[in-house]
């Protein structure tokens, strides 16, 4: 059965799933439709990266099992050759994440199809890694923090919430200081650095997509931004400007990051990557 054959069955089943299925928490996801231009471009883009797919007319499908969608948000011609656009790309996953969650891609480029092609290249170098080590049971290209969110650790099998960490964006228009820092910066430091704000997504069973951003320009005006799937988390913002306050001098720097939390059922004798308490 090819992709395409397969979410067609899939789709009529969530047309043909009753209300009755919902009540006993059945989740039958929304699957909203593509910009058939932006489409065709994010296709070309995955492609370019030799990620496969199949398209149909209004979603992409993976083999893994997800589901993209893509939309236009804004494109702004600021002057010339400068564009500045947003788009926004769904995702669902039949099994691990059926209600969908969204993320917006912002670029800046000369023309308005090298900006959007920009912002695909950067989600797919950054936030499609960790979508992909989402559809496993035990990702494999992500570092992943593992919390045991168990009453009794005596049980053979425990519940673990796991933090599965993206590639990270990092720029900076200085060179690093030649003393290191206390702690480097390392892919687990957005998350830690604002993890006491997680406190009560860690405490669900929810499975969310985290935008993290922390940035400070040449004047030392700090910033931040943190987006759960999608919408605005404002928790998180004061812990991460506390957290860009805190690096080495470099000029303009920025450091920008996608990552995912879900609950998984973990046997308590396999070892996890990175162990951390759950935040009081």
């Amino acid at each position: 059965m090819s992709l395409i054959q397969a979410f067609k069955s899939l789709t009529g089943k969530f047309k043909n799933s009753s209300a009755s299925d919902n009540a006993v928490g059945q989740v039958a996801p929304v699957l909203i439709a593509s910009d058939p231009v932006l489409l065709t471009l994010l296709g070309d883009t995955l492609t370019q990266a030799s990620q496969t797919f199949e398209q149909t007319e209004s979603h992409l499908l993976t083999p893994e099992g997800l589901i993209f969608a893509v939309q236009q948000i804004e494109s702004v011609a600021l002057g010339e050759d400068r564009v500045r656009t947003c788009t926004k790309i769904h995702a669902w996953h039949p099994t691990y994440f059926p209600q969908g969650i969204f993320e917006f891609q912002h670029a800046l480029a000369a023309t308005e199809e090298a900006a959007f092609v920009d912002g695909f290249k950067q989600w797919i170098n950054m936030d499609l890694q960790v979508l992909l080590d989402a559809t496993l049971d035990v990702p494999v290209n992500c570092t992943v923090i593992e919390m045991n969110t168990a009453a009794d650790e005596t049980n053979a099998t425990a519940h673990f919430r796991q933090v599965i960490l993206g590639p990270v964006a990092h720029l900076a228009s200085l060179a690093a200081p030649k003393k290191k820092e206390e702690h480097p910066f390392c892919p687990c430091c957005l998350f830690t650095e604002s993890i006491a704000a997680f406190h009560d997504v860690l405490q669900s069973d929810r499975f969310v997509g985290v935008r993290l951003f922390a940035s400070r320009d040449n004047q030392g005006i700090l910033a931040a931004d943190c987006r759960v799937n999608g919408e605005d988390f404002q928790a998180a913002v004061a812990p991460l400007v506390q957290y860009a306050e805190a690096w080495p001098q470099r000029g303009l720097e920025f450091r920008k990051q996608y990552i995912i939390i879900r609950s998984v059922s973990r046997s308590l004798d396999t070892a996890s990557k990175m162990a951390m308490p759950l935040p009081e």
